[in-house]
């Protein structure tokens, strides 16, 4: 079997298993590929031994946040690309997601999580927000920001999810690393 053909035929499995159970389809795909950027940001970027703790609140944002919120956000935002039409709106919903979604929604949740799991207090995990906050937004404009005009120009509504979660494995191992350094100044 060709790598083309069995592309091709994980992305029409992908695309049926979201058509018929969208909800379960993308907290799986979020737990799956945000908890192995996180993991991969321990490992490989970050060069320590694997917090299983931090693995885990990782798991469990990825389910909710990571999966569930973008799966509501890939669903609103295609209506506003589809609104909107053509470079427009494909435009319009990378910006929803890089200014709105990401810096507003995505980023203090991910900061939350990753906070509790390294045992800082509320006002700790608020303080490594104020002090990530630019720099992982510019990540996110840097790395997002592109993908999603490309996935709401010309990737089919099905496979979007996936898609975004790919750029968004990059932007996560990103975050990890930028999360790690801010949490480590709070100590």
């Amino acid at each position: 079997m060709s790598l083309v053909h069995f592309t091709t035929s994980l992305a029409r499995r992908y695309a049926a298993a979201y058509e018929a159970k969208p909800i379960q389809t993308a907290v799986t795909s979020g737990v799956v590929i945000k908890t192995g950027a996180d993991v991969f940001g321990q490992l490989f970027l970050e060069k320590r031994p694997l917090d299983t703790r931090r693995t885990l609140a990782m798991a469990v944002f990825s389910a909710s946040i990571g999966g569930y919120g973008n799966y509501v956000f890939i669903r609103e935002a295609s209506k506003l690309a589809s609104a909107a039409g053509g470079a427009r709106g494909a435009l319009a919903a990378a910006g929803a997601d890089v200014l709105a979604y990401g810096p507003l929604v995505y980023l203090p949740a991910y900061t939350l999580a990753m906070g509790a799991a390294a045992n800082k207090s509320l006002s700790d995990a608020a303080m490594t927000l104020r002090r990530q906050w630019r720099e992982a937004t510019a990540c996110s404009v840097a790395i997002l920001g592109p993908a999603q005009a490309v996935n709401f120009s010309v990737v089919p509504y099905g496979l979007r999810l996936p898609f975004m979660l790919g750029a968004a494995f990059v932007y996560n191992a990103a975050l990890s690393s930028i999360n790690l350094r801010a949490l480590s100044a709070s100590s």
